[in-house]
């Protein structure tokens, strides 16, 4: 809709902003206060100026052309009549029987007018259109960006308004018209003419869950600054309760954003027994900011190598509805719900960081006893050159406090101190290098009654590491192969204490690795081949003696058409652990995409699944398109999908249907949602589109332990939307 904003600005700014021009009359040639008149015939009686034939009036930029013009110069009125044409730019834009310039007054009125904004082709019909400096009113028009003579979709309305000091549009009855056949009536709508946020209603959410529970969601805006803005979404769910989610959004500095979120909903008390429900009102709040320059902007232009971040992501609830119930789009699968606050600077070699992470395990009656880590910090030297050619060395300190009300806790220190020494070899063909490397941990546990012996380890260890990177043509092919090859052999370590299961150690092996990449490149320097392989080997019998050896290959046959597979064998399982398969192609009428992953190892859950995705051009205008998702080891589809794609210049839609199955955790349980949906989007070149969903859900509880966010990641939204 902004496009027809633009053509009315256009319209307004050639009408009445042109400088004047300092023509004086001679023959046929006339000057007209802000414009120049040419004729083929001018006569002049009193204060009127006759003009015939041929006409044409223009100044810098905009140019008239008319059957026949009247300029009463008393008061300052220009009226053209028959074949009315207006150019801008070299461009029709405007064309109408009669146009009525006040220059004095600097008003306008015109009949039977056609305007054209020529970078969009949106047109606008309308029996009369008057105006003056600040607005605008079309009465009885019709617009559209399709053809002129026969518009395959256009609005018509008997009324439009533009407002330019309020910078909007508002038109009354417009009705949307498919080809002949009206489709939808408002009494009044308004949009507004500039691209910065303005308060108003945003698109509602209409749509039905558990079979007969009717779903609105009406979001409101309010956008009373540049930098910040609020969101109300109020809802209501027809037999289940009612619910306000309200959204705070703001940008405080050119380098950070930021949102917190409050929200509330209350079930009906029948619906809270009915569904065994913990909790009749879940609330909660949420916090995300992210600041990319906090104190360094600050910092003198001589330390600009400085630079830091600030990450806060944090979540605070009753239970795990708060987030079921935040919107339509949104179930939880994980019972983990994690807060995060990260702070990080670094310069000059130096990198200091601070780490904090909060879970609410939302399974728990209390979360007293659930591990937490507050805080963890971490200093790291980057490499730095130790007096001698080719010597380095680095430093790594981590500090982590592992911490709950009840139960065993713990305060680890880890320092780490490599000196590595390389030599490059065979005119830079081998690199050799030896790294002696230095590792302390010390943890002092809390569990309250200072019963648990405190643990420390120190280690020492050798690797020897020779790496290769060489390149060599083979007619039209080149090929790079990267080789490194690596020992590590443990020397001093002492062991003390109690190890407990949650904290990590640098528990070094004596081992073999082994890695090798081969990259090869066509005659145009596209890279077809890529394969990695990487392999430890330990020496120790009571060690499993091959590590998981791990394979990654992708090959491209052609530009349509890629090939990729990545394993890990297992010398343990005596087995492929994981295969990951893809394939896609991609021609001017055909796309294909079909992925599968198959992952089996005891005690962990068995993956055997393949997502595809394909697609079918009809012919230049229609698409069709499809997908499935199907789990082999549960031998159940978790969702297929449907859809036909219409595309032309002046408009598009697109029609899905889709049926999914997906794990929800709810404060009642663990529930399985079969969720059935139609899914329309209609886009209308230039003016905007509409998007209608009608989803169904089913609900059924499960009594199966809630799977971990591994196994069914959810993307959690960040920052501005």
């Amino acid at each position: 809709m902004r496009r027809v904003a633009t053509l009315l600005f256009l319209l307004q700014a050639l009408l009445f902003s042109a400088t004047a021009d300092e023509t004086a009359v001679e023959g046929t040639r006339k000057e007209v206060r802000k414009y120049t008149m040419y004729a083929s015939v001018i006569d002049t009686e009193g204060q009127t100026v006759y003009a015939k034939g041929k006409i044409i009036i223009y100044n810098k930029e905009m140019m008239f052309s008319a059957d026949e013009a009247t300029y009463d110069q008393s008061r300052e009125l220009l009226t053209l009549t028959g074949n009315v044409l207006f150019f801008y730019q070299g461009k029709l834009i405007n064309r109408a029987d009669r146009l009525t310039v006040d220059l004095d007054r600097e008003r306008f009125r015109a009949s039977d007018i056609f305007l054209k904004e020529f970078t969009s082709d949106i047109w606008i019909k309308a029996a009369s259109l008057e105006g003056d400096n600040d607005n605008f009113i079309m009465r009885h028009a019709s617009l559209s960006s399709c053809c002129v003579e026969n518009p395959e979709w256009q609005i018509r309305f008997s009324k439009g308004h533009f407002h330019k000091n309020r910078e909007y549009v508002s038109l009354w009855h417009p009705r949307f018209y498919l080809g002949g056949i009206p489709l939808l009536y408002l009494p009044w709508i308004a949009f507004p003419t500039i691209t910065e946020r303005r308060s108003g209603l945003l698109r509602p959410v209409i749509g039905f869950e558990n079979s007969d529970n009717l779903l609105f969601i009406q979001p409101i805006f309010i956008a009373p600054s540049k930098s910040w803005d609020i969101q109300l979404n109020p809802q209501i769910r027809l037999n289940r309760g009612e619910g306000l989610y309200t959204t705070l959004r703001f940008a405080d500095t050119p380098y950070s954003r930021g949102e917190v979120t409050l929200g509330a909903f209350h079930e009906h008390e029948d619906y809270a027994q009915r569904h065994n429900l913990k909790n009749s009102v879940h609330r909660g709040a949420s916090f995300y900011y992210r600041n990319e320059a906090l104190f360094t902007r600050y910092i003198k232009e001589n330390l600009y190598d400085y630079k830091d971040g600030l990450f806060l992501d944090a979540t605070t609830l009753n239970d795990i509805d708060y987030i079921n119930l935040k919107d339509d789009r949104r179930n939880s699968v994980d019972k983990l719900v994690t807060s995060r606050l990260n702070y990080y600077i670094s310069g000059y070699g130096d990198y200091i960081g601070a780490y904090l992470r909060y879970f609410i395990d939302t399974e728990k009656p209390s979360n007293a006893t659930t591990l937490q880590t507050l805080p963890s910090l971490q200093y790291h030297k980057f490499s730095q050159i130790l007096g001698l050619k080719n010597f380095y060395y680095s430093i790594d300190y981590k500090f982590k406090n592992s911490y709950r009300e009840e139960g065993l806790g713990a305060r680890q220190h880890e320092f780490s101190m490599p000196f590595v020494f390389t030599l490059p070899m065979l005119d830079q063909m081998l690199n050799f290098s030896i790294s002696e490397n230095l590792y302390y941990s010390r943890v002092n546990y809390t569990d309250g009654n200072d019963s648990t012996p405190n643990a420390t380890y120190f280690s020492n260890y050798h690797r020897f590491s020779l790496t290769s990177d060489l390149m060599k043509r083979y007619g039209d092919t080149l090929h790079n192969l990267q080789l490194e090859m690596a020992v590590t052999l443990p020397s001093a370590h002492h062991k003390k204490g109690y190890f407990a299961d949650f904290i990590p150690f640098n528990l070094q092996r004596k081992s073999y690795y082994l890695k090798a990449n081969n990259y090869l490149y066509d005659q145009n320097g596209v890279n077809f081949l890529i394969d990695r392989f990487t392999q430890y080997y330990y020496t120790k019998k009571e060690d499993e003696r091959y590590n998981e050896a791990e394979n990654e290959i992708i090959y491209r046959y052609s530009e349509n058409l890629t090939l990729r597979n990545a394993l890990i064998y297992s010398y343990a399982y005596h087995k492929l652990k994981k295969i990951q398969s893809g394939i896609n192609y991609r021609d001017d009428y055909n796309s294909v995409r079909i992925d599968h992953t198959y992952y089996n190892a005891p005690d962990e859950t068995k993956i055997d699944y393949i997502s595809a995705d394909m697609s079918r051009r009809l012919d230049r205008r229609y698409l069709l398109k499809g997908g499935i998702d199907y789990d082999f080891d549960n031998s159940f589809t978790k969702e297929w999908r449907l859809g036909l794609q219409m595309k032309k210049k002046c408009w598009s839609y697109e029609v899905r249907y889709r049926e999914s199955v997906t794990p929800s955790l709810t404060s009642g349980g663990t529930e399985s949602v079969r969720t059935r949906g139609i899914y329309l989007l209609v886009t209308f070149a230039h003016i905007g589109g509409v998007a209608y969903k009608y989803i169904k859900d089913e609900t059924n509880t499960q009594p199966a332990t809630v799977p971990s966010a591994d196994t069914f990641p959810v993307s959690r939204r960040a920052g501005f939307q």
